[in-house]
């Protein structure tokens, strides 16, 4: 298993050897890879033969590079190619080192093929993939109910599609039952199946697993078996599919398919056709792990089998470990821990359950705590042969990129696209014909997460698709890269394989193993291919000595990813690892980027990070061909991009791109790159014609997502640019999905911005438009969600063209911020349009001259800012109220039905003296939050009385504050209360110890409050205690010796940190 992935890499990698060696270790490498299992030998021959793929690719790759550094310095001209001949580059010594290398390479597979011969593999193509495993996964329908736990619900409704009123079809009706291995796909439909009213219901029943043999005359003959019998003596197809319809013909019958791998649709049909004989209301059942093979087979819609609760877990794990009642509570303890690492997956709780029945020693139940569950013997019925049958069942090519994913830690958020980046840096993905890469590498992602291998798919505030491992996949990915993939996430010395391939790390967890290089003595100076340092919680300058000394060491590496740290020395580094395809890092306090960053000319992706401050990339960055992802998160300081960017055909992802005046800069560069994701093209000024803006060819980019378009703000208004030929030649694809125009200094937009052919178009953002006075219809767009208005200066009137010609406008707006729109007086809706039925959130910020807002039903979410107080007076049903910097002194009753608001915050009120009048009406308020409003001197606990439904409370910075004074009688439900940076306070309130139901109690920044009261420790409610930038109290309640120490110490959580930044 641990080398299952020879097969893959050695047919990638050899088979650009072209040799009579190569093609005889080729045939031979499936027998080899399902033989190893059970021999030593084979697995240490798959070793020595994985290794001398290795070196092999390293040798073409030196080569291939050598050729591409060639070609980059002819076009720099005669000069560099003088210089390279003078140097240790030249020619003739390369081809000499090189020839020798070859020669190692190729004496190393002539004696891997020679030992090859002691172990009889057969060549060709082996049928059975699964070799034994596949024998060992046979299913039947007996069922033993009393191991089943959280699985009725699941069961019943079932039984209702299969037998309810709407399952009398006269088609074969198909139900699918789907999800990861390991769930109980098998064992819920075996309480479907042997239920007393399947049992009445169908005349006939029938169960037959399938696995991964989903051949027509294997299948027939397997049910004609389970209907009587016969026909086992029939080899041919239509003399067995009679036999089987004369047992099933005018009879009600259920089948049930089990384990179903075959996604091929021909398969499936030739075997429904022969079924179809059955009377009406017969019923096929299937379980299979992959969703594909769900949908093609289901009539009806599959169902996707859920984990189990931790309560059924804990039962069913109880269940099979615990002889007795009365057990250990510390080994209660640790089960509950070993089950909780089971995910719910039943599976691993039965073998884990099992495993630890006939173990009654705490050290040993500790060990299988901290263990890996893949360090369980296959003889012990642990998860991982479920797994495996699923992981054995993908293409060779497949393997390795699920397998590659182990080098993020657990429960790490993969994004898809990087993903597809690193399996393409590693050389994982095949190239086919005239396939795309990327695109191939998009379509194993989705199969991976058709077969469950990858799931928890998630669209990102980004925009990005993530994904995760389920921890036992993830277990099962590591098990069988164990011998080449090491995670470091702490200082101990830890114990690398001997040919360490993949890295991934925690460089600040590590650190210190990286500053002593004494301390660091590791195997694979030169074997590494990736090196993935995935820290967390900022971004961090630099990186230890030791660790760059180790970094220039690994001259084949592939894959470098330092997302939140700066590379120091990286101008040195580029020269040494030219192999190079992946290169992610932060670019925090840097001004340019290297151009020694142009001698990577294998280098793919080239992500930066933290790009703030970034004014320069390098110039030449046109040599590098074979760049397909050039990616920054932040552009607002750069300069310019770099000239001659058309020259890179292969490129697909380009965040920015500023025009210039020169040729190497204009807009034409774009034409002919087939761009995709999310573009930003800045420096429209240079743009002068509608010729020009038409060379970008952006209608012909189906790809892109995300377009934005800007000018440079405050243009002069009465300059000679033609910006309204300009936009209307950067019309995007019909794909686009969200716009962002910006600076944009024309009287009117385009035609193309007001037709219905956006129907893609999601967010649109208009931004310091000054010269429109007229708003687009953008009310026509069937699934815009998310509109912001911004700086737009001349509109004053949001009336009936913003609509566009409709019944039903912004049908789909769930979204919309309107800013800085200081001479906006009207937002009127026309009587005869049914406006905004989706929106759920509205902030309106600086539109002093706005008064009054339409009538919005379906609010729930209102901000306002610096803007008019009587715009609350139009606002009903809300739930969520956030007031920013508005110039009042109470707060009033302004909100036309109180009763609904749940959350109030308010913030910046410099004004504000009271809120007891406004407060009073609010009787469902369960969060409020009153912060940086100066002028408040009181907040009377009793107001808690008559506010039955408070939950949280929280004072910020407030300065002449004094929170819950004055007395309290009862009656409050408070549960969370933050008291922070409010100095006037000098002792924590007494009424806080009335509130019975307080569970967490934040003291911050109030250096007034310098000791607690005894009281507080009768709050036996209180779970949590945080103490921060109060360094006299925090004094007192260091533990044991502190004054107030026994006053908390019965609280369970406590956070006492006295400095101002904890």
């Amino acid at each position: 298993m641990a080398d299952a992935l020879v097969s893959a890499l050695a047919q990638t990698i050899l088979g650009n050897l072209n040799s009579v060696v190569v093609q005889e270790i080729g045939l031979v490498l499936q027998d080899a890879e399902l033989k190893q299992r059970k021999s030593e030998a084979i697995q240490n021959w798959l070793t020595k033969l994985k290794n001398a793929a290795y070196d092999a690719d390293n040798v073409l790759d030196e080569i291939a590079t050598e050729g591409l550094r060639r070609r980059a310095n002819s076009e720099r001209g005669m000069q560099h190619q003088l210089k390279s001949f003078l140097s240790s580059r030249n020619p003739l010594l390369f081809r000499s080192k090189m020839a020798h290398k070859v020669k190692n390479v190729r004496e190393k597979l002539d004696s891997i093929a020679k030992e090859r011969l002691q172990f009889h593999l057969s060549e060709g193509v082996v049928e059975n993939r699964f070799g034994v495993t596949s024998e060992s996964r046979q299913t039947n329908s007996l069922v033993n109910e009393s191991e089943i736990y959280g699985r009725e619900e699941e069961k019943e409704m079932i039984l209702k599609k299969i037998v309810g009123s709407g399952s009398e079809q006269d088609d074969l009706s198909v139900y699918a039952i789907w999800g990861m291995g390991g769930l109980g796909k098998t064992t819920l439909a075996k309480l479907v199946y042997n239920d007393a009213r399947i049992e009445k219901h169908f005349e006939l029943r029938i169960w037959v697993c399938v696995s991964d043999d989903f051949s027509t005359q294997r299948l027939l003959r397997a049910i004609i078996q389970s209907t009587g019998g016969g026909g086992s003596d029939i080899s041919e197809l239509d003399p067995l599919s009679c036999l089987l319809q004369d047992k099933l013909r005018g009879r009600k019958f259920l089948l049930v398919l089990d384990d179903v791998w075959n996604e091929k649709r021909n398969l499936w049909d030739e075997l429904r056709q022969v079924l179809g004989c059955g009377s009406k209301g017969s019923m096929l059942m299937v379980t299979t792990r992959n969703e594909k093979v769900a949908i093609t087979m289901a009539t009806m819609d599959p169902y996707k089998i859920g984990n189990l609760s931790e309560d059924d877990s804990w039962s069913l794990f109880k269940q099979r470990t615990f002889k007795i009642e009365e057990v250990d509570e510390n080994l209660v303890a640790m089960g509950k821990v070993i089950v909780k690492k089971c995910g719910g997956v039943p599976l691993a709780i039965k073998a884990l359950g099992s495993l630890m029945r006939f173990k009654s020693d705490e050290s040993e139940w500790l060990a299988i705590k901290e263990s890996e569950i893949w360090h369980l013997r296959d003889g012990e019925n642990c998860i991982l042969p479920a797994l495996r049958l699923s992981y054995d069942n993908l293409m060779p090519h497949m393997r390795q990129c699920f397998a590659y994913c182990c080098i993020f830690p657990k429960d790490y958020k993969m994004e898809e696209n990087e993903l597809v980046q690193l399996w393409m840096a590693n050389g994982f993905i095949p190239s086919e014909g005239q396939t795309d890469l990327h695109l191939a590498g998009h379509s194993i992602f989705k199969e991976l997460v058709w077969r469950s291998f990858l799931q928890d798919v998630q669209i990102n505030s980004s925009g990005k698709r993530t994904c995760k491992m389920h921890d036992l996949m993830h277990d099962l990915a590591l098990f069988v890269m164990k011998h080449e993939t090491y995670i470091l996430e702490n200082s101990e010395v830890p114990e690398y394989p001997k040919m360490l391939r993949h890295l991934g790390l925690d460089l600040l967890s590590s650190w210190a193993i990286f500053e002593n290089e004494n301390k660091l003595k590791l195997s694979m100076d030169d074997s590494l291919r990736s090196l993935i340092v995935h820290d967390e919680g900022g971004i961090h300058y630099g990186a230890p000595q030791g660790f760059l000394s180790f970094l220039s060491k690994q001259q084949y590496l592939r894959v470098l990813v330092m997302n939140n740290h700066t590379i120091l020395g990286l101008q040195n580094l580029a020269y040494k690892l030219v192999h190079l395809r992946n290169l992610s890092m932060s670019c925090s306090c840097l001004k340019e980027l290297p151009e020694s960053l142009t001698c990577l000319h294998n280098l793919q992706t080239l992500k930066l990070t933290s790009t703030w401050d970034l004014l320069k990339l390098p110039k030449r960055l046109k040599v590098l061909k074979n760049l397909w992802f050039l990616e920054m998160d932040e552009f607002d300081s750069l300069l310019c991009t770099p000239p001659g960017l058309g020259d890179l055909n292969c490129l697909r992802r380009l965040s920015v791109f500023i025009v210039g005046r020169d040729a190497s800069h204009q807009i034409n560069q774009l034409k002919e790159l087939n761009l995709e994701g999310n573009l930003s093209i800045q420096g429209l000024r240079n743009v002068r014609s509608l010729e020009d803006a038409k060379s970008a060819n952006l209608m012909t980019k189906r790809n892109l997502t995300s377009l934005s378009l800007s000018w440079k703000k405050g243009i002069n208004k009465n300059s000679l640019e033609c910006f309204e030929e300009v936009l209307e030649g950067l019309q995007p694809h019909e794909n686009l999905e969200k716009m962002c125009i910006s600076s944009y200094q024309g009287s009117r937009f385009p035609n193309w911005m007001s037709t219905l052919a956006f129907k893609h178009l999601k967010e649109i953002s208009l931004e310091y438009c000054e010269r429109c006075e007229h708003p687009l219809p953008l009310g026509k767009l069937p699934s815009l969600t998310r509109l912001t208005l911004k700086g737009m200066d001349s509109v004053k009137h949001l009336g009936a063209e913003w609509y566009g010609n409709g019944e039903r406008s912004f049908p789909a707006l769930s979204s919309l911020i309107i800013s800085e729109m200081r001479n906006l007086e009207e937002w009127n809706v026309p009587d005869s349009v049914e406006s905004f039925p989706c929106l759920k959130y509205l902030s309106i910020r600086e539109c002093p001259k706005l008064t009054k807002l339409p009538f919005l039903p379906t609010l729930k979410e209102f901000s306002l800012h610096t803007s008019s107080v009587t715009l609350l007076g139009s606002i009903m049903f809300l739930e969520m109220l956030y007031i920013k910097e508005l110039p009042i002194r109470t707060l009033p009753k302004v909100l036309d039905n109180p009763s609904t608001l749940k959350t109030l915050w308010l913030h910046g009120c410099a004004n504000l003296e009271s809120v007891e009048e406004g407060l009073q009406y609010l009787t469902s308020l369960e969060k409020l939050v009153i912060s940086h409003c100066d002028s408040i001197t009181s907040f009377p606990a009793a107001i808690l009385e008559n506010m039955s439904s408070l939950i949280s409370l929280t004072f910020q910075r407030c300065k002449k504050l004094n929170p819950l004074s004055g007395p309290l009688q009862s009656g409050a439900v408070l549960e969370h209360l933050l008291i922070s940076g409010c100095p006037e306070l000098k002792h924590l309130p007494e009424s806080v110890q009335k509130l019975s139901c307080l569970k967490e109690l934040w003291i911050w920044y109030s250096k007034g409050i310098r000791s607690l009261p005894n009281w507080l420790g009768s709050l036996q409610s209180l779970t949590q205690l945080s103490i921060r930038g109060c360094p006299d109290l925090a004094k007192r309640c260091e533990k044991t010796n502190g004054e107030d120490w026994l006053t908390i110490s019965h609280i369970p959580f406590l956070h006492i940190l006295p400095g101002e930044h904890g």
